[in-house]
């Protein structure tokens, strides 16, 4: 809109307070004979301001939510919660108030959605069909999840109308995402892939898989844990993990000693499973079974050869991956020592030729104790040549010590906790050892 006006004579302005004059586009004094700009205290020269806001009276002034809100990790390693929006969940948002009175017509009153996308990073600003006073959303993107949403009603303008800012917590929105992320850093930037401990459950196939995956691609093992925390889907390679909500809403146990607290997940073992390793090993072992639901499900949780060769494939990128022996529950109790250099030889031959060796074993073999009782059938990483020192006597051998470096519960393959906890027989590794997996 311009306006011009003509005047034949003086037009003389007398303001009580401030004087303000804005303009979008140029300010032109154009004058028959001088200008003149006085002032009893002085005339200063700066940089243009913004204009000041237009309230219009047809205008959202507040946003109310009707529904109530869930409660997850404050994420501040408290231990303690705060309220928020949960993943499929549906909320009713209404108009509370107006700057002065509601629109004529209230289908005028048009909606949005707003939030800081990660996996985007940028804003998204994400207009609705609804128009009214009201809306029901059902929060369903898992990318708005572990972020604050902005839910926006107006008329005419978005960025100064009506606002609601709430947080929308986490998948895993028991976790502390703050102990989560130490956990990863730890795994990756800090090199100790080995503490992934699958704990009390028979996660140990998935143990060792993912210990591979922290170990030889700690960026990409970074970015799909992250991400599965935070909106419970996760694709590496060509491999999606997609956990069900037994394991998305797995709570947890808050133990206290003084002023320190303990988070502990139950059903995981008497030190409970670390969060990332559960995050990651039990949402992908129930992705393959939904019938395994993240607690202590020994047969459920087992994790049987092809579905190790699948991850090993599929999920961790391996292009030669093959299975060697792998399970014989029927083996001789008489071995020469060529049965035993054979299988040495054979299994050193596949470490230098460049191929990581998931062995599966009965416990014992690497544990303090053999039994001869019990199969306790358990998978470890191989993480050194096998070295065999034996000498042939007269009735027996001189000495029969075999040794090795493996990864298992959580432990340095190298350190002073290592296992082998000792060196063992060969006849103890004969009976105890049954074949492996080798990926390259």
């Amino acid at each position: 809109m311009s306006r011009v006006r003509i005047v034949g004579g003086t037009i003389t302005k007398t303001t009580g307070g401030d004087h303000n004059i804005y303009s979008d586009g140029n300010i032109v004094y154009n004058s028959g004979t001088s200008v003149s700009l006085t002032s009893d205290t002085g005339i200063t020269h700066g940089e243009p301001k913004d204009l000041p806001v237009q309230i219009v009276n047809e205008a959202v002034k507040e946003i109310e939510l009707l529904t109530a809100l869930d409660l997850g990790s404050k994420n501040d390693r408290s231990g303690t919660t705060q309220l928020g929006m949960i993943f499929g969940k549906a909320y009713h948002f209404k108009v509370k108030s107006y700057v002065k009175s509601p629109p004529a017509n209230i289908r005028d009153i048009k909606w949005m959605i707003k939030y800081h996308s990660l996996s985007q990073n940028k804003w998204l600003e994400i207009p609705l069909s609804t128009k009214g006073d009201s809306v029901t959303i059902t929060m369903n993107d898992e990318d708005m999840c572990g972020r604050f949403v902005y839910v926006r009603a107006y008329i005419k303008d978005p960025e100064k109308e009506g606002e609601y800012k709430e947080w929308k917590h986490n998948r895993f929105r028991w976790f502390d995402r703050m102990f989560v992320e130490d956990e990863i850093t730890d795994r990756t930037d800090n090199g100790k892939p080995w503490l992934i401990n699958q704990s009390g459950t028979s996660l140990c196939g998935m143990a060792c898989i993912f210990y591979l995956f922290a170990k030889e691609q700690p960026d990409t093992y970074k970015k799909f844990a992250k991400q599965l925390f935070r909106t419970g889907v996760a694709t590496v390679n060509s491999y999606t993990v997609k956990p069900s909500i037994e394991v998305l809403d797995k709570n947890i146990k808050i133990i206290k000693n003084g002023s320190k607290i303990k988070q502990i997940i139950p059903n995981t073992g008497a030190n409970g499973m670390p969060f990332v390793d559960y995050i990651t090993m039990a949402s992908t072992r129930n992705t393959d079974n939904s019938s395994y639901k993240g607690g202590d499900e020994e047969f459920q949780a087992i994790n049987w050869p092809p579905l190790m060769t699948t991850l090993s494939e599929k999920l961790l990128g391996f292009k030669d991956v093959h299975s060697k022996g792998v399970y014989n529950p029927v083996k001789s109790l008489a071995y020469t020592t060529l049965d035993v250099e054979n299988k040495i030889n054979d299994i050193n031959k596949q470490l230098s030729s460049g191929y990581r060796l998931i062995l599966m074993i009965d416990s014992d073999l690497i544990d303090d104790v053999w039994d001869i009782s019990s199969l306790d059938l358990h998978w470890v990483v191989l993480e050194s040549p096998i070295t065999w020192n034996y000498k042939p006597g007269l009735f027996g051998a001189n000495q029969d010590e075999i040794d090795f470096n493996v990864y298992t519960w959580g432990t340095d393959p190298f350190g002073s906790s290592k296992y082998l906890r000792k060196k063992i027989t060969s006849n103890h590794f004969m009976n105890n050892y049954n074949g492996y997996i080798k990926l390259k």
